[in-house]
């Protein structure tokens, strides 16, 4: 990765695109772009081997922006990150394709919603926020939650398309649990991560 980041690097400040004094910049911008890349590729060829691209997508939908307004667990390297991102997105598409006894989906998402209400966003030595930053995640995650929750229950009362219900749950559901992982992590000592 770092080799091919030099290379772009030197092609740019050779073209004249880039000064030197910005190289850096440039190249902490050109290896999120690559990771980003690797990773949505990797995300989809899981989704096409599993027959499963749909249901990812939609749980997609649900779990990233969750994630990015809850927080949760965040590896520390990039390989370390690589390989958990891709056991979720195999392990979400696995959930989807599974059908649940509702008693154990229902509970799942009761344990998502109140974590989300009482702990989130979680923080980590990557994304530290300061206290508006904490302030506004929390609010977006709220709403976030009761739109979900609406669509969810909206979906189960016309009693059609009950798959998505069950996609949309479970994109929720891994947000939770990414948040629960994340709190054992962060604070091994505390109340929360004790019995949770």
């Amino acid at each position: 990765m770092d080799k091919i980041i030099q290379k772009i690097l030197q092609q740019l400040e050779t073209r004249s695109f880039v000064k030197q004094d910005d190289l850096e910049l440039y190249g902490f911008g050109i290896e999120c772009l690559l990771l980003k890349i690797i990773h949505i590729i990797s995300y989809v060829l899981i989704g096409l081997c599993m027959k499963e691209l749909l249901s990812l997508l939609i749980s997609g939908a649900v779990l990233i922006p969750l994630r990015r307004k809850t927080g949760g667990y965040h590896a520390k390297t990039r390989t370390r990150c690589y390989v958990f991102s891709c056991c979720v997105v195999f392990l979400l598409c696995l959930a989807n394709k599974t059908t649940v006894i509702p008693f154990i989906s229902y509970g799942g998402i009761l344990v998502t919603n109140i974590l989300i209400l009482l702990v989130a966003p979680i923080e980590n030595e990557n994304r530290k926020l300061d206290p508006d930053e904490l302030a506004l995640f929390r609010r977006q995650a709220r709403k976030l939650l009761f739109i979900l929750n609406t669509v969810i229950i909206a979906i189960y009362l016309l009693d059609k398309y009950l798959f998505l219900a069950h996609w949309l749950e479970n994109g929720m559901i891994f947000a939770g649990g990414l948040l629960i992982i994340g709190i054992k992590k962060d604070k091994p000592n505390t109340f929360c991560s004790i019995y949770l």
